[in-house]
């Protein structure tokens, strides 16, 4: 079943666990992830956040208005598709928050304007978000 955005609304606040239970997942460990990418879905969903926990990967991700600096995932999880939505009826969505363990805000989708890609290290994506 295709992940729904009809009850998830721009600038309200979610965990990931009510997530899980507006989608329809068994847990939130299936949105554990910086970017989740739903079975059988056109959804690219980015989970960020800007002040991590000390153990995690120090991706340097920043909001600025309405432009969002991300650095991708070092494996470049979905990052073509990512690169591609402008070409495709892929969609990206992304919830933020300033430090680890709050909720996330949604803020919409996010069109990419600015991609950096590099092969050893995260690729740099700046996406503008909540058109």
């Amino acid at each position: 079943m295709p992940v729904s955005f009809e009850d998830i609304r721009v600038g309200q606040t979610y965990s990931r666990p009510k997530l899980a239970d507006l989608w329809g997942y068994l847990g939130y460990q299936a949105l554990a992830r910086g970017v989740v990418t739903p079975k059988d879905d056109n959804k690219i969903i980015l989970f960020v956040t800007e002040d991590k926990q000390s153990f995690q990967v120090q991706y340097e991700d920043c909001l600025t208005g309405n432009i969002l600096e991300w650095e991708g995932p070092t494996d470049h999880f979905a990052e073509e598709r990512m690169i591609n939505t402008l070409s495709t009826e892929d969609e990206i969505h992304v919830f933020h928050r300033d430090q680890h363990h709050k909720d996330f805000t949604y803020l919409g989708q996010a069109t990419v304007i600015n991609v950096e890609e590099e092969a050893g290290q995260p690729s740099k994506f700046r996406p503008q978000v909540g058109q």
